[in-house]
């Protein structure tokens, strides 16, 4: 017996299953928008067997995982940088959700499968909480959750959706489905704030982009006391020297030129679409590119907590 239900759609932007998750735990957390070739991936997320010591880098599509994912990986190797430099991002850090983007396919990989990685397994999602494997709650491994200003997800996330798909849209068809919660992994709104109904949880940390972008030296510490790890001052300038948004931009190793072809072919064989997977960075970035009118617009939906499926607040679960 299935564990989700699952239907077929369509939105302007792009093909898309709708997915509900059937486990009593999960019934009052709303619909999911995924990719249609999940829909056989899904028994798999959940059920995957997660290590006590493993570390998931989460977040909406956007919101600075792959900035995050590599401080992370970098604390959490002991400041290896000789492999960091060697090994493209996507190699380090497999994507949870299509991990042969990450693994057996590629000339260079740290290992063949997830079962053959070594510990700590560093894993990136945009799964929403409903959707992660149940072990996450039992086992209890390190999540690391990051957020941005939705305003600013939004600008990038059309641009990154409009690489992948096989049909072109306007900035304005894809805002119109950002609101109406038609984007992948929408439900926006619902998907932020179930995962900030986990402050309490004792292996979650919380990160926003702006604090990344604001103070660094802070976050780089946060981690690093999160992690367990000492980052001196010497380690810690190294760190931001890498993370140095036209530093982040120019590396070959972060471009996810690998996985976008893997991507795209999966989708079109004879496709020879590019992407610049690292476009910008720069916070408040979205006055340049919103259509007048939209900003206010996204601002009040965001703010809007009427009719809002937020699940459950994990805080009163015994």
């Amino acid at each position: 017996m299935s564990s989700f239900e699952i239907e077929e759609g369509t939105s302007l932007t792009s093909p898309h299953i709708c997915v509900k998750c059937l486990d009593r735990k999960w019934q009052n957390f709303p619909k999911s928008i995924l990719p249609t070739n999940y829909a056989e991936r899904l028994e798999s997320y959940k059920h995957f067997s997660v290590r006590s010591d493993d570390i998931f880098i989460l977040g909406f599509q956007r919101s600075g995982t792959t900035m995050l994912q590599e401080l992370v990986w970098i604390i959490a190797n002991d400041f290896d940088f000789e492999t960091l430099m060697a090994y493209d991002a996507e190699a380090r850090v497999v994507f949870f959700e299509v991990p042969e983007f990450s693994l057996k396919y590629r000339e260079r990989t740290l290992a063949n499968s997830l079962e053959e990685m070594t510990s700590p397994r560093l894993m990136k999602s945009h799964l929403p909480v409903q959707l992660l494997p149940d072990e996450i709650w039992t086992k209890k491994p390190k999540l690391l959750f990051i957020n941005r200003d939705p305003k600013d997800v939004a600008i990038s996330h059309y641009h990154l959706l409009n690489s992948f798909s096989p049909t072109s849209f306007t900035l304005k068809d894809y805002l119109e489905d950002f609101l109406s919660d038609a984007v992948m992994y929408s439900p926006y709104r619902e998907y932020i704030q179930n995962y900030l109904n986990l402050p309490d949880y004792e292996n979650i940390l919380h990160l926003t982009y702006e604090e990344m972008a604001a103070d660094l030296d802070k976050v780089i510490q946060k981690v690093g006391k999160f992690l367990g790890k000492i980052v001196s001052d010497e380690n810690a300038e190294k760190i931001k020297n890498y993370l140095k948004f036209e530093n982040m931009k120019s590396r070959k190793t972060n471009d996810n030129k690998f996985a976008h072809k893997m991507w795209m072919q999966s989708i079109d064989p004879n496709s020879n679409k590019d992407i610049n997977f690292i476009r910008k960075g720069v916070v408040g970035g979205y006055k340049d590119e919103l259509p007048e009118g939209y900003a206010d617009k996204i601002d009040k939906w965001y703010a809007d907590s009427s009719n809002l499926n937020q699940g459950y607040n994990f805080k009163n679960e015994s």
